[in-house]
Formats: C-alpha cells, sequence, structure tokens
C-alpha cells in the first residue's frame, strides 16, 4: 500500500513538473503587429528580422486556422520571408528567423500553414546546420510537426525556406534567452568559391575566422581555422556547403567540388 501511495505521488510531482517544463508561445495571445524591424526577445524567444532591409518580418495578424488535435488558432505570426537570402543556404539562417535556448533534451512542436502554393519547407537548425526539416506542399490544411532534440544546451533556430504562417510554438526544457549583438547572425564580406578539387576563402574580416565544410548529408568532413585569405583539396565529388563564422559574422555558401 506505501509502495502504491509512493509510486502515486512520485508520478504526480512528475507529471506536474513535466508540465512545468513546457513552454508555449501562442500567437493567437499576441497583440497585432504590422512587423519587426530590430532584434527582440519576447516571452523567451527571440525575433531576429535580419538587415534593415527586410521590414515586414514577424507580422501578427487577425487569422482563423483549425488543427487535427482540436487548436483553434484566431492570429497567424508571419515570417514573410525565406531564412536566407538566394546567395545563402539552409543552414545557415541570416534573416527572418527565431530562435529559442534550450538547457539539454527538448520537444519541440510547432503548428504552422505553408504562406503560399508549392513545396515549402520549415527548418529546426543549431544556427549552423539543419537538425530537422518539413516539406509540404499543401498551403490550406493546418500542419503540427514534433521534432526531438536529444543533446547538450542550445540555441535552436526556426525559419523556412520562403514565406510560413506559424500559429503556435511548444518546447521542453527551455532556458532564458538573452539576445545581444553577437546573437545577430550578420552575413560576412568574404568570399567563396570552387574550382575543380580545391575551395578559395578570400575577403575575410576578422582574425580566426572558423571554416566548416559538410557534405550534402550533412555531415562534418573539413574544419579548419584561418585569418587570412586561404584555399584546400577536398577529393571526393560533389556538393558541398562551406561555412565561415567570426566576430564579422557568418557565411555558408554551396560550392561543386568536380
Amino acid at each position: 500500500m506505501k509502495k502504491s501511495l509512493l509510486f502515486l505521488a512520485f508520478s504526480v510531482v512528475a507529471s506536474v513538473n513535466s508540465f512545468k517544463a513546457q513552454t508555449t508561445w501562442d500567437f493567437s495571445s499576441w497583440d497585432i503587429v504590422s512587423g519587426v524591424t530590430t532584434s527582440t526577445v519576447k516571452n523567451n524567444i527571440a525575433l531576429v528580422p535580419g538587415p534593415e532591409t527586410v521590414v515586414n518580418f514577424a507580422q501578427v495578424e487577425a487569422n482563423t486556422a483549425t488543427f487535427t488535435d482540436g487548436y483553434a488558432a484566431t492570429k497567424r505570426f508571419k515570417l514573410n520571408g525565406g531564412g536566407y537570402t538566394s546567395t545563402g543556404v539552409n543552414t545557415t539562417p541570416t534573416q527572418r528567423y527565431l530562435y529559442f535556448k534550450v538547457n539539454g533534451n527538448s520537444e519541440i512542436t510547432v503548428w504552422y500553414k505553408n504562406g503560399g502554393s508549392g513545396d515549402r519547407t520549415l527548418y529546426i537548425g543549431t544556427g549552423s546546420a539543419v537538425l530537422a526539416s518539413k516539406t509540404y506542399s499543401n498551403s490550406t490544411d493546418g500542419i503540427i510537426y514534433t521534432y526531438q532534440y536529444t543533446g547538450p544546451a542550445a540555441d535552436l533556430y526556426l525559419y523556412g525556406d520562403t514565406s510560413l504562417n506559424l500559429y503556435k510554438l511548444r518546447a521542453t526544457n527551455v532556458g532564458t534567452t538573452v539576445l545581444g549583438v553577437s546573437d545577430v547572425k550578420k552575413e560576412m564580406k568574404a568570399n567563396i568559391f570552387s574550382s575543380g578539387n580545391k575551395v578559395y576563402v578570400s575577403n575575410l574580416e576578422s582574425k580566426n575566422t572558423q571554416i566548416s565544410v559538410f557534405n550534402a548529408n550533412g555531415s562534418l568532413v573539413k574544419s579548419a581555422s584561418s585569418s587570412v585569405d586561404t584555399n584546400f583539396e577536398i577529393n571526393n565529388k560533389g556538393v558541398y556547403f562551406v561555412n565561415l563564422k567570426s566576430d564579422a559574422g557568418v557565411k555558408s555558401t554551396k560550392v561543386l567540388i568536380k
């Protein structure tokens, strides 16, 4: 009997702690705004429009939507564009993205719709690599996407390849998000290109630029640090993503090794 009561008490406490560990951002409860033009933090989630030319990110407007779990939304949060430019790549968001901190393992759920017709992709990543993605073509039906993050404390980024409409986000084990200048991922001016089996990096603006090269499957194949123009060989043919990171910002470019 005592063991049963002890187990029941533990179950109740665990359930309560699990509930408290969840953080929900329901955009139906947010004020209607025309858009966010400067990086800001609201309820421990950072909203980053990116360059000054982005003026319509994070628009909150009245909109009704229903989802398969019974959730009925009355407002939506519009990304109003993709998380990277036409010259960037999907691993590294530089505009129109959200991020929040988790203290370790976390379950992330997104209630959203596509912002228009055709295939559109939602990304969840680390800021330099994609952890998970969901591609969908229907802009009429609501989508509920859940991702299980397993790993150490990290900033998790959420963005799209083009415009998506968010209705609600939920994550467990969320930490306090502190937005600083170094958190905003400005795109650096460095040049990245390939010729044959060589990759060339030039016009570095900062010392100790971290260089990471990923293959098409997302596996790290080379890492280095450089303060001057540099080049290196990649032995296997194919498509690669070259990521740069320094105090000057970040940059990611897709290259073809022949």
